[in-house]
């Protein structure tokens, strides 16, 4: 019998907590996808049809990204890792694009209509829906929802782009074929 001694290494470390925040990034923008279409079923004239259009299909694309690039970067691919750093990029500039438009009380003047004022405790589980919660923080104004996103980017961008977990998706053997984790 061989036993194995199991060490932890500090990429290790990181490349799980990047997974595993890639995951719930994924599940809240699925999530967001779900609220807003449930939201426009419902009422199709109290949200834009394009915007809701448009913030729904960039949360099903940020949701397969946060997925597969989690997936990758679990079998220790190197592509896995720019993936992640991509799309929480991505939602990073859409939080900081919402405290912007906090900032400068912006106002397209388009007449759009989507979700009224929520208190802020509410603003903040709206901003940590993903792309539709970053989105509603634009449109709204809200710059707990805005800051909310920021932070859910954040989670996923920090370990992703940190150097060990680099080191760790590079010393992957040549030999490995599937999910080395």
């Amino acid at each position: 019998m061989v036993v194995h001694e199991a060490k932890s290494t500090i990429g290790e470390v990181t490349a799980i907590t990047a997974v595993c925040c890639a995951a719930m990034a994924a599940a809240a923008n699925l999530l967001g996808a779900v609220i807003l279409v449930r939201a426009f079923l419902a009422d199709p004239d109290r949200l834009d049809d394009s915007l809701t259009l448009f913030a729904t299909l960039g949360a099903l694309v940020a949701a397969f990204a946060f997925g597969y690039g989690g997936l990758l970067l679990a079998r220790r691919d190197q592509t896995g890792r720019w993936v992640l750093i991509v799309a929480a990029g991505a939602q990073v500039g859409l939080g900081v694009l919402g405290l912007l438009a906090t900032l400068v009380n912006y106002d397209s003047e388009y007449g759009i209509r989507w979700f009224a004022e929520e208190p802020v405790l509410r603003s903040i589980l709206i901003g940590f829906g993903g792309v539709p919660g970053a989105v509603t923080a634009i449109v709204n104004h809200s710059w707990a929802a805005a800051l909310a996103a920021v932070v859910l980017g954040a989670l996923v961008l920090l370990p992703a782009a940190l150097p060990w977990t680099a080191a760790y998706t590079l010393a992957r053997p040549k030999t490995v074929v599937g999910p080395n984790v």
